[in-house]
């Protein structure tokens, strides 16, 4: 894709310029900028919304996953925190 040089941007200035003289000129290089800045604007406030909210998704989900193990303490050994049932034995079931 070829590129715009020196000679190619400065024809384009002198048609625009033509077109649409030089005081409409300064108007539309103005809105541009407000435009440009509105637009940079809107980008950081969405972003920085964005980060609002994880950061007061992030306690929250720290709360959740302390409520949901109970204690919030981890068992010491391996068979306190396992039920009954589902302790292995080191016994085997004799047959009758």
């Amino acid at each position: 894709m070829p590129t715009l040089g020196t000679t190619e941007l400065i024809i384009i200035l002198v048609i625009v310029l033509i077109l649409f003289g030089g005081s409409r000129l300064g108007q539309l290089g103005g809105s541009l900028g407000r435009g440009i800045r509105e637009f940079r604007e809107s980008v950081r406030d969405e972003d920085a919304a964005a980060k609002e909210k994880d950061k007061e998704s992030r306690p929250a989900a720290s709360q959740a996953a302390a409520s949901s193990d109970g204690s919030g303490a981890k068992p010491s050994a391996a068979g306190e925190g396992t039920p009954a049932a589902v302790r292995s034995t080191d016994t085997k079931p004799s047959d009758n």
